[in-house]
């Protein structure tokens, strides 16, 4: 069923209610390498036809791919990590956070994310994130690519996905903080050589920072104020969680308005705050469009989860 010529690197094929997006990252010098940026519109039909539409125009049997999860069809919970055998890891995640979920822990999935234990201070008890996906929800995009005749290798979640992009913008030892909107919702990161400590979602869309005129600049402020609260209270818990990892700065990643939250959150902070660049840390000359902070903000997530390393 599948072409033994495999491309190298990762294929990320999103799956939205409007486009399919794809997203090709290839690690082959000292950059990760932009291969590909495309999108397709969808047409009438299941994800099912959408797919083979694009295996047959793309070739996307020939690469190794990954997607992502929709939002509403996993949790994320950070929890400390129960105290028992590593095979029994996951079924003892299942019951520690059930009463968290908003669907019967039976119907879910379960993963887990180690939090190093390095960053925190002595004594205290070791954090994991788990991940608690919907068992059906999963099964339906598996199901689709499987019937499209497409290699899915993984299936990701936005959280891990941005932790791929920060880890592109990291010092040494030194933790980042990045905040990140999508057209759903703002997501605030802090992360270290790689690895994920602490997680925020923040309920306002980057399509609502874009201001319209100048009657609408009360309304923006409004958000802004609400989203450097957000920022500053994730600051001081991650401070208090975390007293052995110093942040460097924060980075934002916004669509049009992105350059006036950057400056407000900037007088507000009292962390560096600055705009990520993708340009800066990987080779996007195949792909133009990404000059323009919001194709960045657009493409994050995507480009994200195509930035997973190994296997």
């Amino acid at each position: 069923m599948f072409n033994r010529q495999t491309q190298p690197g990762w294929m990320a094929v999103t799956l939205r209610s409007q486009q399919i997006s794809l997203a090709h990252v290839v690690r082959d010098g000292a950059r990760p390498r932009l291969a590909l940026l495309d999108s397709a519109q969808r047409e009438s039909g299941s994800d099912v036809d959408a797919l083979m539409r694009l295996r047959r125009s793309m070739g996307l049997q020939r690469y190794r791919c990954t997607t992502l999860l929709d939002p509403g069809a996993y949790q994320f919970v950070q929890v400390n990590t129960p105290a028992v055998p590593a095979d029994e890891l996951k079924s003892a995640l299942r019951w520690a956070v059930k009463d968290s979920l908003d669907f019967p822990a039976d119907q879910a999935v379960i993963d887990v994310l180690q939090v190093p234990a390095d960053g925190a201070p002595a004594g205290r008890p070791a954090l994991a994130f788990a991940i608690a996906a919907r068992r059906d929800k999963v099964a339906e995009r598996v199901q689709a690519f499987q019937r499209a005749g497409v290699r899915l290798k993984v299936i990701d979640i936005a959280e891990a996905a941005q932790r791929n992009v920060a880890a592109l913008f990291e010092q040494p030892g030194r933790g980042l903080a990045l905040l990140a909107f999508d057209d759903h919702a703002g997501l605030l990161t802090f992360t270290r050589d790689g690895e994920l400590f602490a997680s925020r979602h923040i309920d306002i869309s980057g399509n609502a920072l874009v201001l319209a005129d100048d009657a609408d600049a009360p309304r923006r402020d409004a958000l802004f104020e609400r989203i450097g609260l957000e920022v500053q209270r994730s600051l001081d818990n991650f401070d208090r969680q975390f007293t052995q990892i110093a942040l460097q700065r924060l980075l934002v990643a916004a669509p049009s308005g992105g350059a006036a939250l950057v400056n407000y959150l900037t007088q507000n902070l009292y962390l560096p705050v600055e705009s990520a660049d993708l340009t800066a840390v990987m080779d996007t000359d195949a792909c133009p469009a990404l000059k323009d902070p919001t194709a960045q903000a657009q493409w994050l997530q995507s480009i994200g989860i195509a930035l997973r390393d190994g296997d």
